[in-house]
C-alpha cells in the first residue's frame, strides 16, 4: 500500500511533550501576571499549600500558593474574598491544566496590613483581651520598673532622663529586644518573658519612638498580643507618635502615647504622694502661722492683757501643746525607721551566719560529683552501644550474598533477560550466560546440559 500524501512530514506528539512544550510557551509569553478576582473552593493542604480557584462572571482559572509565599500574607484568606495576586501562569503537566502560582496576594479595597490589623482585632475583641476588668491598676510606689525596648534606641535613653529629671527614686531593669523588621515579635516576646521569670519589676513598658505602620507592625502580632495578656506583671504599652492604636496597645493593662510619657505615669503615683506629703507640710505651716497672727493679736488687746497677769505662761501652755502635736508625728515615725533598720539588721545577721563561701563550695563539689557520674554513666552507654552495633555488623556480613560467593559459589544469570539460572531447564546449548564470583564475572557459553548430575542433600 502506499503512503497517504504529506504523512512522511507527520510529527506524531507524546502527551508529556505536548504539555511541556505548551507549559513553556506560556511561561515564556507570561512571565509575571497580575490578576484580580474573588476566592472560591479553597483548599488548605496539610503541607502548607493553598489551592483555590479564582474567578470573576464569566471565567475561573486554578491557582497554587505554596506554604513559602503564602506564610507572607499578613491576612486571613477567606472565601468570597476579592483580591488582586501576582503570579507564573503555567501549565500543570500531569492534569493538563492551565493554573497560576501565586507569589502576592493583596486585598482589594484594603491595604493587606490594615486587613490583617482589623481581622485580628475583631477576633481578640470576642475573646475578650480588649475587655476593661481585665486590665490591672499599676502598682503604688513601684521599686523597678522592667523596660521591654531596642538598648540603642531613644526610648530607653528618653525614660531614663525622665526619671533623672524628676529625681524619681525607681530601679530601672532593661531587658533588651529589637523593635523593628523580621522576627521582632519573637525578641519582645523573649524579652518580656525574662522579666516575668525573674519577678523582679512591679511593672513593665513595652514600647519604642515612633516609626511607619510597617516598622511598628511587630507591636500587632497576634504572639505579642498573647505574650502581654498573659504577663503576671501589668504591662505598659508605649509606642509612640502613632495616630491608629496597635494590638499591643489595647490588651495592654494602660497605654502612654510616647515613652517618656510611659515613664512618667508608672511614677506618678510616687510623685503624688511626695506631692501630697509637701502640700500638706506647707498646709499645716500655714494653719500655724495663722493660728499665732490670731493669738498674738488677741494678747494686744487691752483689755486680754489686763485679763493676764502672765502672758509667758500661756506661751508655755502654747509651746506645749506643740511638743505634744510635733511628737504625735514624730514617734509612728521613729517607730516605722527602728523596725526597718532592726529588718535589714535581721537579714545581715542571717546572710552572714549561713556563711556563703562554705556554701558555694559544698555545692561545687556536688556538682563537680554529679558531672563525673554522669560522664562515667555516658561512657558506659557508649561502649554498650558500640558493642551491639559490632555484633549486628557481623550478623549482617554473615548473611551477605558477598560472604556466600566469597566461600567458592558463584551466581549464574542468563545473559539475554539477567534470570538466576536455577536448573538444567533453564538454558539450552549455545545460550550465552554470566557467572558471577565474589569480586569477577565470567562470560560463557553454554556447550551442553547435564540433568541431575549433582546428588541432592538428604
Amino acid at each position: 500500500m502506499g503512503t497517504a500524501p504529506g504523512e512522511e512530514q507527520r510529527r506524531v506528539w507524546t502527551v508529556s511533550e505536548l504539555a511541556g512544550t505548551c507549559r513553556d510557551l506560556l511561561e515564556e509569553a507570561f512571565l509575571f501576571v497580575w490578576v484580580r478576582g474573588e476566592i472560591s473552593r479553597l483548599v488548605r493542604h496539610s503541607s502548607g499549600h493553598w489551592y483555590f480557584n479564582l474567578k470573576d462572571g464569566g471565567a475561573s482559572v486554578s491557582v497554587a500558593m505554596f506554604s513559602r509565599a503564602n506564610k507572607q500574607v499578613p491576612f486571613d484568606v477567606e472565601e468570597g474574598m476579592e483580591i488582586i495576586l501576582g503570579g507564573q501562569a503555567t501549565i500543570y503537566p500531569p492534569r493538563g491544566q492551565f493554573q497560576i502560582v501565586a507569589e502576592i496576594l493583596e486585598p482589594v479595597g484594603w491595604g493587606a496590613l490594615q486587613l490583617a490589623y482589623e481581622q485580628l482585632k475583631t477576633r481578640l475583641a470576642e475573646e475578650g483581651l480588649f475587655d476593661a476588668d481585665r486590665k490591672r491598676p499599676l502598682p503604688v510606689l513601684p521599686r523597678c520598673v522592667g523596660i521591654v525596648t531596642s538598648p540603642t534606641g531613644a526610648a530607653w535613653r528618653d525614660m531614663c532622663r525622665v526619671w533623672k529629671k524628676n529625681a524619681v527614686p525607681i530601679r530601672a531593669l532593661l531587658s533588651p529586644a529589637r523593635v523593628q523588621g523580621t522576627g521582632a515579635a519573637d525578641d519582645i516576646i523573649a524579652a518580656l518573658e525574662r522579666l516575668n521569670r525573674h519577678a523582679e519589676a512591679d511593672v513593665i513598658i513595652v514600647g519604642r519612638g515612633g516609626g511607619s505602620r510597617e516598622d511598628l507592625w511587630a507591636f500587632n502580632e497576634e504572639a505579642l498580643a498573647r505574650a502581654i495578656a498573659a504577663s503576671a506583671i501589668p504591662v505598659v504599652s508605649a509606642v509612640g507618635h502613632e495616630i491608629d492604636q496597635t494590638i499591643a496597645d489595647l490588651v495592654a493593662d494602660q497605654r502612654a502615647a510616647t515613652p517618656t510619657a510611659a515613664a512618667e505615669l508608672v511614677a506618678a503615683s510616687r510623685q503624688l504622694l511626695l506631692d501630697r506629703i509637701d502640700g500638706a507640710g506647707r498646709r499645716a505651716r500655714s494653719a500655724v502661722g495663722r493660728r499665732l497672727l490670731v493669738t498674738r493679736a488677741r494678747l494686744r488687746e487691752p483689755a486680754l492683757q489686763r485679763s493676764l497677769g502672765h502672758p509667758a505662761r500661756l506661751l508655755s501652755v502654747y509651746r506645749q501643746r506643740l511638743d505634744e502635736a510635733f511628737g504625735a508625728v514624730k514617734t509612728p515615725a521613729d517607730r516605722s525607721f527602728v523596725g526597718t533598720r532592726q529588718a535589714l539588721e535581721s537579714v545581715g545577721r542571717r546572710l552572714t551566719s549561713k556563711n556563703l563561701p562554705a556554701m558555694a563550695l559544698k555545692t561545687r563539689v556536688r556538682v563537680d560529683g554529679s558531672a563525673r557520674r554522669l560522664a562515667t554513666s555516658l561512657q558506659r552507654l557508649v561502649e554498650h552501644r558500640r558493642s551491639r552495633l559490632t555484633t549486628a555488623i557481623g550478623r549482617i556480613d554473615a548473611l551477605s550474598p558477598l560472604a556466600v560467593l566469597g566461600r567458592g559459589y558463584a551466581i549464574c544469570e542468563r545473559r539475554v533477560d539477567g534470570a538466576i539460572v536455577r536448573s538444567a531447564d533453564d538454558v539450552a546449548a549455545g545460550d550465552q550466560v554470566r557467572v558471577r564470583l565474589r569480586k569477577d564475572a565470567l562470560d560463557c557459553t553454554v556447550v551442553s546440559t547435564e540433568k541431575g548430575t549433582i546428588p541432592q542433600p538428604l
